[in-house]
């Protein structure tokens, strides 16, 4: 990572700076990507440095064209004061958000706005390395063809299922080669930084820095997509356990001799609440004669029925839809009934394709918790659908690259590392 970083954008722009200043730069930036716009005795008093400190320090910042004054904040009883932001051209990250089955790319400029339309692709996540080669040649292909400065992104963040170490770069269920990391063969093949996390750890962290957990202590993210990710925030940080593998909830037993698992187990909540499992009692109901809005898509091939089917098909009334939803949802909603009892969160969001039902996969979910949790835990427990909709991933992905470039970056003029927070 180190030698990638040493030609990134922002190193070598700073690079010139002394030691000292470049980490006061680095946090600073960092600072005003999470904040947003702030006057500058609020940076001064986050930053612990003085106001002339703090001024020549955003004065070297819009001179190397990163930041720029935003206009005027809130008057505290004398003058407004100036408030300072990033520029939207300042920096680029590119978002690279996977499933089993497909691959989705974005490029978020440095006021989290995306700036380019999201491209899909086909790509079955495995351990081969043409498929790493197909990964790497869309990314760059994709970037070739927007109308941005190339040197100027600063990262890419992946956002991925399976046991993911973060630390250390490494996908233990997909892209899995060996000794080199699969984040190590990504940076060598697109010669950027590249940032990767476990899909539910990286939906949580968009959560809780851009979303409907921002500024919560204890909230727990689901994602309902084709397998259940678990992402936890606990204490005001995110939670990955000793390996990073932490949020498992996927591979939990669940069902006394219940059905085979992808895992080696049986009867696996995977097995019961999954976007896999929805879309094999969809298909297998309609292969049996159910009445149902899904079967035109079945009429020429079964496998066209996917989790997109079934959602839609809820959300026009299907009963048959509702019915398989309000059933994974009653499961799911007792595996968060333990959750609550062992966590005791403040807050759960339900993120991915399956959270886009709305109240056909909210209502039997909070039927189970009201039936297997303690309802002095369970009363306080605010339960939301994500309000990032379809682009929940993306963001997550995004909010990967973020969380830890800027700690890279710092790092790179400092023997301590460590997170800058913020």
């Amino acid at each position: 990572m180190e030698n990638i970083l040493l030609n990134s954008f922002l190193f070598k722009t700073l690079s010139n700076i002394e030691k000292k200043k470049y980490n006061l730069l680095v946090r600073v930036l960092k600072y005003l990507y999470f904040k947003g716009p702030n006057p500058v005795a609020d940076i001064c008093s986050h930053l612990k440095i003085s106001s002339p400190n703090g001024n020549a320090i955003l004065g070297m910042l819009m001179d190397h064209n990163l930041i720029e004054k935003k206009g005027y904040g809130l008057s505290k009883g004398g003058r407004k004061p100036e408030l300072y932001g990033l520029k939207a051209d300042a920096f680029y990250t590119v978002a690279v958000d996977m499933n089993i089955h497909k691959t989705r790319l974005t490029i978020f400029d440095s006021e989290n706005k995306q700036i380019s339309e999201t491209f899909i692709f086909p790509l079955e996540m495995d351990s081969e390395l043409t498929t790493l080669k197909k990964l790497t040649s869309q990314i760059k292909k994709y970037i070739q063809t927007k109308d941005i400065e190339s040197s100027k992104i600063i990262g890419v963040g992946v956002s991925m299922p399976g046991l993911v170490d973060s630390q250390n770069g490494f996908n233990y269920s997909y892209f899995n080669y060996g000794e080199k990391s699969f984040r190590k063969l990504m940076q060598e093949e697109l010669d950027l930084p590249v940032f990767i996390e476990n899909d539910a750890k990286a939906v949580a962290l968009t959560a809780w820095r851009f979303g409907a957990a921002r500024n919560q202590q204890n909230v727990l993210v689901l994602l309902l997509d084709w397998g259940i990710g678990l992402g936890m925030i606990l204490n005001g940080k995110l939670y990955r356990g000793a390996n990073g593998f932490a949020g498992e909830l996927s591979h939990i037993p669940m069902v006394e001799n219940g059905a085979s698992c992808i895992c080696g187990k049986n009867g696996c909540l995977q097995t019961i609440a999954s976007g896999s499992a929805l879309v094999a009692k969809a298909r297998e109901g309609i292969m049996a004669g159910k009445s149902s809005l899904m079967s035109h898509y079945a009429a020429e091939n079964i496998e066209d029925v996917d989790m997109t089917t079934v959602v839609e098909a809820a959300l026009h009334g299907d009963q048959f839809a509702i019915n398989l939803l309000s059933e994974v949802g009653e499961h799911l909603g007792k595996a968060i009934a333990i959750l609550i009892q062992i966590f005791n969160p403040g807050m759960i969001i339900l993120g991915g394709k399956m959270a886009e039902s709305g109240q056909y996969i909210t209502i039997p979910v909070q039927k189970s918790i009201n039936t297997y949790s303690m309802h002095k835990i369970s009363e306080g427990v605010t339960i939301k659908n994500s309000e990032m909709g379809k682009e929940i991933g993306l963001k997550g992905a995004l909010a990967v690259a973020m969380e830890d470039v800027f700690d890279e970056l710092a790092g790179l003029h400092s023997k301590k590392k460590g997170k800058i927070l913020v």
